[in-house]
């Protein structure tokens, strides 16, 4: 393992970025405090007691997006995952996974119907998280749509993720997510860029204050900027990953991370209800989920890329990221797991 990427003089320290933080303290959580997040397994669980999630987005041209938000929810152990998506892209994505639950409820401007976003509305209700964007496109009618469903996302406090083509929906209307705690927007280089001038900020390519300040003025939402290395931050508090990824760039890397964050959100939003506690290890406090779930996403995130470019090299595709999922997940957590015992 890591034969590869280690053979090619491939390290944390060769490709980390410049960070200028100004008086802003950086931080990296312990495993330990992340763990907390994670439910413990039991012989007493029930279908839905390790989180509910959806991902919203999937049109025509763009089916795969969706699938690796969800598939990735899955393979880190959220029990149910739904794709809303735009009904031409449904039989596709069924396609894609028999383990997916596709709810075609989307619609173009020219076919669009009150009874559908209803539809969207009743699934909503079930969940514990929501990832929104990817592969949405730039239809009018999703993304009305998808504004309606962003305002009953909010009505019930559950946590979401904006990615890719939402975030194009904030630039329009900062409003739609200002002050709601329970968001992650995580926007790559240009989506950043164009994040900064919506909301008059001078954009800095490497400043970790420039992430905190796109934070701060939309009330103090979560920001994960995706680079070289990841800045976390809620405007005031500052996390940045700098666990090593696979080097190359492919579609959908993204996504896979969406759903890494889907999940710690949705099991963040179950924590927070007192669904379990460990003795051992840092609890949590509530302002901080969001912070703990976005970083220990974007570590299992990378660490993956890490894996299918350790593997697969110039062939890696984002299916090749998916595929080491789940390992990611136990190489980081695994043994900080079995040390920490569920109270009862």
């Amino acid at each position: 393992m890591f034969g590869r990427a280690l053979s090619r003089g491939y390290s944390s320290i060769s490709f980390m970025a410049p960070l200028v933080a100004g008086k802003m303290g950086i931080h990296q959580p312990r495993l330990q405090t992340l763990a907390q997040l994670i439910p413990p397994l039991t012989y007493d669980l029930h279908k839905g007691d390790c989180g509910r999630m959806a991902a919203i987005g999937g049109c025509e041209e763009y089916t795969g997006a969706p699938y690796f938000v969800a598939s990735t929810s899955l393979r880190l152990g959220v029990d149910i995952a739904y794709v809303i998506c735009e009904k031409q892209a449904a039989p596709t994505i069924k396609g894609y996974s028999p383990d997916l639950i596709v709810n075609p409820y989307l619609r173009l401007k020219e076919n669009k119907d009150t009874e559908d976003i209803e539809k969207t509305f009743g699934v909503l209700e079930k969940l514990h998280s929501v990832s929104l964007g990817s592969g949405m496109g730039n239809d009018e009618g999703i993304k009305e749509s998808v504004v309606e469903i962003i305002g009953r996302i909010k009505q019930h406090n559950v946590p979401m993720v904006l990615d890719a083509d939402s975030l194009a929906l904030v630039c329009k209307d900062p409003e739609l997510v200002y002050g709601y705690e329970n968001v992650v927007l995580t926007p790559n280089a240009p989506e950043f860029k164009r994040l900064c001038k919506a909301l008059e900020i001078e954009y800095n390519q490497d400043n970790v204050e420039c992430t905190r300040m796109v934070a701060e003025k939309l009330g103090n939402v979560t920001v994960v900027r995706k680079g070289k290395v990841d800045i976390i931050t809620n405007g005031s508090k500052v996390f940045v990953c700098e666990e090593p990824g696979g080097l190359r760039r492919c579609g959908g890397q993204g996504d896979i991370l969406s759903g890494a964050i889907a999940t710690f959100l949705a099991w963040g939003f179950k924590y927070k209800q007192g669904a379990w506690k460990y003795s051992g290890g840092d609890q949590i406090d509530s302002k901080d989920v969001n912070m703990m779930a976005a970083y220990a996403a974007c570590m299992v995130a990378r660490h993956a890329s890490f894996l299918a470019y350790d593997e697969c090299g110039r062939a890696t595709q984002s299916t090749s990221v998916l595929e080491q999922v789940d390992i990611a997940f136990d190489n980081k957590f695994e043994q900080v797991l079995k040390a920490l015992k569920p109270k009862k």
